[in-house]
């Protein structure tokens, strides 16, 4: 029953992870949109991207080893 309770724990903390990056992913876009310099803009958004599913990853690597 406990590890029950962990897998479906662990599977809600990923579908808030998902629901906050496709959020995140939005509103880098919708700012994408505004900015004048498309290249530069796309390049930022990447960067920005990578760098916080880089910590999501490693909040999700954290869970793991605790859980």
């Amino acid at each position: 029953m406990a590890s029950q309770i962990r897998i479906s724990s662990k599977g809600f903390g990923a579908l808030i992870t998902l629901k906050w990056l496709f959020s995140c992913v939005s509103s880098t876009v919708a700012l994408q949109i505004a900015i004048k310099s498309k290249g530069f803009g796309a390049l930022h958004a990447l960067k920005w991207l990578f760098t916080s599913v880089r910590s999501i990853m490693a909040v999700e690597m954290g869970t793991f080893s605790k859980g």
